[in-house]
């Protein structure tokens, strides 16, 4: 009965929509998409939004695919210094005070173009942060940071053109809600979207979690993803489809059997080769040390350690005794001037 129940209330789900996959998946964070492998179709007014410079301002301009690096360093730039107008114009009768908030504002600027990073093969703090399952090295992709005041905004470039926004909202955008409740939210602005779930293996079984929510808009591609377990914030990715395609094919040569996956989860997720438990060498694991157990430790080469049968003899222990002293003789009459075989070489 239990198993029937289940299934009229699988049934029941895709009915309304909501994407349920019959096979199970592959584990660690490796998403399952439904059967239809195209999105759901976003607003495609909402989705441009989301490429305004300023949000609410259209007068400030948008981002457009395809941009240079110092194209869009020079859009980021005019939105700062309008940002900081009103309050340049207020201090009109303090000069001290307009002064700071000029620095201010060259430090906001400054910032922005120092974020600017080339992946080519130099791992940076960025393999291991937020973005690190959103690039790969060696494959022509670039970074630029900037921080808005609903989210900090991620520009990703392909062969020096703008290809993908990675917008990781600030955590009072989020008002407490759940990931779940979070997607549904923005559901209400642009459209229904498509449920990806995963399966993650644990002990005594497997959990079936919300990976993403997506949608497409056009040739652009959107996606809601949960970074709340490490970096306790949600983040919309909006790319532009063709580009990510061939920017896929570009990975699949240069760093074959490859995945994108998040450094930090994976050194916390990875499963073990052993029977130990799982997570006792975590922090090793992260650091890149690591701590053998008896019986782990690899073998370099076949020594044999004699084992002593009897105890020695008086004999034997006069005899070892003697040549001590002899050896002591030997260092004696190094030191007071006498050549011996190595004396001389130079080490």
């Amino acid at each position: 009965m239990r198993i029937i129940g289940v299934f009229l209330v699988s049934l029941a789900l895709c009915g309304a929509g909501v994407a349920l996959d019959s096979a199970p998946a592959f584990a660690k964070g490796k998403a399952r998409r439904g059967r239809d492998d195209a999105p759901p179709s976003a607003s495609g007014v909402e989705v441009n939004k989301l490429k305004a410079v300023r949000l609410g301002d259209p007068k400030a301009g948008v981002f457009k695919w395809g941009m240079k690096p110092e194209e869009v360093m020079g859009l980021v730039k005019a939105s700062i210094e309008k940002k900081y107008a009103p309050r340049v114009k207020e201090a009109a009768q303090d000069p001290g005070k307009q002064q700071r908030l000029h620095e201010e504002m060259d430090r906001e600027i400054n910032a922005v173009k120092k974020s600017y990073s080339k992946f080519e093969n130099t791992k940076t703090g960025w393999d291991v942060s937020i973005v690190g399952s959103e690039f790969q090295q060696n494959t022509g992709e670039a970074l630029l940071v900037t921080k808005e005041e609903v989210w900090t905004r991620y520009f990703f470039f392909f062969e020096d053109g703008l290809y993908k926004m990675f917008l990781a909202f600030n955590k009072d955008a989020l008002g407490g809600k759940s990931f779940t409740d979070f997607g549904k939210s923005l559901e209400a602005r642009y459209g229904r979207a498509r449920e990806v779930y995963r399966d993650e293996k644990m002990k005594g079984g497997v959990r079936h979690l919300l990976d993403h929510f997506e949608w497409s808009a056009s040739t652009d591609r959107l996606r809601l993803v949960d970074r709340s377990e490490f970096y306790d914030v949600y983040c919309l990715a909006l790319s532009d489809g063709p580009t990510q395609d061939r920017l896929t094919e570009r990975r699949k040569i240069v760093n074959p059997g490859n995945v994108e996956k998040d450094a930090l989860v994976e050194a916390v997720t990875a499963p073990d080769k052993n029977e130990r438990d799982a997570n006792d060498n975590v922090i090793d694991r992260i650091t890149g040390r690591q701590v053998t157990k008896p019986g782990e430790e690899e073998k370099h080469a076949d020594i044999v350690v004699p084992s002593v049968s009897r105890a020695p003899s008086p004999s034997e222990v006069n005899s070892k005794s003697s040549s001590s002293g002899e050896k002591e003789s030997k260092k004696a009459a190094s030191k007071s001037g006498k050549k011996g075989e190595l004396d001389g070489l130079e080490l």
